[in-house]
């Protein structure tokens, strides 16, 4: 999550660049994966056109391999009921989607068992759980309360348990707005059951599928033979990087016989490399986009069946 401070000083980018085969044993693309527990959107670059019939039965495909997920309205004490709290034990991820991150109280579980809170002053104080002031824009006073669920001390009847209970149902007892999601290790979707009460709605990803036609698609074979301390191979990813960029953003640039005139547009594309030069021909290709409140586990499920 990110908000926009026009009057702050904007956060500093990275980017992480490396390559290895999908089949090596240190499955670096999933432990990558794994570290991001909420996701939006995914794009995904082929450079090959789909026929229509490919196109369907790949959208089909990719329906049935991954999750459904909720959006619901709950007070944070049905966190704590016995069937929510094997829904934590299993990896549910939940985040709260009502006001800002910056201006409202905001709740998570990252699907580590861990329940996090981050609070206004006010709520803060009226809440009776310790936490610590937010490390982010601290002149807002806002606060953070992380609550381990799986720890062996959170069952019913235990004084820390029964502390927390007691919290969400007396002094943070208004209901939230959250989308939730859970999937096994695999990706497969695991279905939630929800009070009526809850007003819970389940909902699946949206899949578009959009050809790219007429665009010069960089062969990436070349990046292969240049050694990784090598400045040459640090510019040509980049220049990818970018390049695909381009391409998820729909960009004219990347057409065959692009030739804007510099009046209007001085930009150039980078020109990654490729087998010839000298030789450029059009080709066409696919963007897929997913969205949704996607889990890591999903995604992994999803570039299994893509590939």
């Amino acid at each position: 999550m990110s908000t926009f401070f026009p009057k702050e000083a904007p956060p500093r980018a990275h980017l992480y660049m490396n390559h290895y085969s999908f089949n090596s044993p240190k499955q670096l693309h999933t432990r990558c994966i794994t570290t991001h527990p909420f996701n939006h959107r995914i794009q995904v670059f082929l450079p090959t056109e789909l026929s229509p019939t490919i196109q369907s039965a790949l959208t089909d495909k990719l329906l049935n391999e991954t999750a459904t997920y909720y959006h619901a309205h709950i007070p944070l004490s049905l966190l704590l009921t016995s069937n929510f709290m094997q829904y934590v034990r299993n990896g549910m991820i939940a985040l709260s989607v009502q006001g800002g991150i910056d201006t409202h109280d905001v709740v998570c579980l990252d699907g580590k068992g861990k329940l996090i809170l981050d609070l206004t002053k006010d709520s803060y104080e009226q809440l009776g759980l310790s936490g610590k002031p937010s490390t982010f824009h601290q002149d807002r006073q806002r606060y953070v309360v992380e609550i381990e669920l799986n720890k062996p001390a959170m069952i019913p009847g235990k004084p820390g348990f029964e502390r927390v209970k007691w919290c969400f149902e007396n002094t943070l007892a208004k209901p939230f707005s959250m989308l939730f999601a859970s999937a096994d290790p695999q990706g497969v979707s695991l279905p939630l059951e929800f009070p009526e009460s809850a007003r819970a709605t389940p909902m699946t990803f949206n899949i578009q599928s959009t050809p790219l036609k007429n665009v010069i698609v960089p062969d990436a074979a070349p990046l292969r033979t240049i050694g990784k301390n090598d400045l040459r191979w640090r510019r040509s990813v980049s220049d990818l990087y970018e390049w695909i960029g381009l391409a998820s953003m729909h960009s004219d640039r990347i057409t065959f016989g692009d030739n804007i005139d510099p009046f209007l547009c001085v930009y150039s594309p980078p020109a990654p490399p490729t087998t010839d030069q000298q030789d450029l021909t059009p080709s066409s290709c696919c963007l897929i986009e997913i969205s949704g409140f996607i889990p890591s586990q999903s995604i992994v499920r999803i570039l299994e069946a893509l590939r």
